[in-house]
């Protein structure tokens, strides 16, 4: 490990180590689900008038959704971190093994789901860092449908592998991409084969990205879908899941269609980015206080 990474894992909220997560999903299985979501808001309250610079990043991430109103953003910014406290709780508890059922749902929206898979050509589900989007995977193993998540390995070493045996446990794989271009192939192979995967996309890549407008805002946003999209065929179908006091929340957008043919030009894939972007957007503002971006993601 060199000095950079050293500081970088130096600077890592502690809940996001290994042992401090086992610690946590063990707490969330003991104790009564408002009692500990009542502790992590008061420790989130807390957070956000002791660690003002790094609320700070988040203020600057929500300003353009807010066309710049420093007051609503700060104001959202700081509901975000309490209501990601009790998110975390909420995942911890599932991965302590509760089973979660309390889906709000439309029939019209899962034939979506439904009508893309049925021509087998794989499926890659879009989403956020908005709302409870891993409980999306056990939304979907009870539909019969088995998840595979993409995602970069976690920052602590340990935390990858635990969070990896706890998704296998309610049905969900996990497939760590990360710049292995092997697993680039992998991805391909499993969407021809009609396999079900998953990827975040509002968080600019480490390199390779393109430059979209987001919220009226230059953004550099990840090819990833649409490239896998050129190269499976694959269907695109966006999803969010958000947390209301009666359960979670589930929007299926409309499938993203697109010419395969076209994918092979860069600003064609480019314009299938964007417009994948564009359509989360009114999700993002009705739920922006579920919107979790705790590191800088405009130029």
């Amino acid at each position: 490990m060199d000095a950079n990474e050293k500081t970088a894992r130096a600077k890592l909220p502690a809940f996001y180590r290994g042992g401090m997560w086992r610690c946590g999903v063990w707490l969330a299985r003991v104790l009564p689900s408002g009692l500990v979501k009542g502790i992590a808001r008061l420790l989130a309250s807390l957070y956000w008038r002791l660690q003002r610079q790094r609320c700070e990043v988040v203020v600057q991430n929500f300003l353009p959704v807010f066309c710049g109103n420093q007051s609503a953003a700060e104001k959202a910014a700081h509901a975000a971190h309490t209501n990601f406290a009790a998110k975390l709780i909420d995942l911890w508890r599932v991965e302590s093994g509760e089973v979660t059922r309390s889906w709000q749902t439309t029939d019209g929206e899962l034939e979506i789901i439904h009508a893309a898979r049925r021509r087998g050509r794989g499926t890659l589900f879009i989403t956020l860092h908005l709302g409870n989007w891993e409980h999306g995977g056990m939304l979907l193993t009870q539909l019969g449908i088995r998840l595979t998540i993409l995602t970069q390995a976690e920052p602590d070493d340990g935390l990858t592998d635990l969070r990896k045996a706890a998704r296998a446990r309610y049905g969900v794989d996990t497939l760590i991409i990360g710049d292995d271009g092997f697993a680039f192939v992998e991805v391909i192979k499993q969407l021809q084969a009609g396999a079900d995967l998953a990827i975040s996309l509002d968080r600019p890549p480490d390199r390779g990205g393109v430059p979209v407008e987001f919220f009226g805002h230059n953004f550099e946003a990840s090819l990833a879908a649409a490239e896998l999209a050129r190269a499976s065929g694959c269907a695109l179908i966006g999803v969010t899941v958000v947390r209301r006091p009666e359960g979670y929340a589930v929007k299926v957008l409309p499938e993203f269609i697109y010419d395969r043919k076209n994918l092979g030009n860069r600003d064609a894939r480019r314009e299938l980015t964007q417009q994948i972007l564009r359509a989360f957007e009114p999700e993002i503002r009705k739920d922006i206080e579920q919107w979790y971006q705790f590191t800088p993601i405009w130029p």
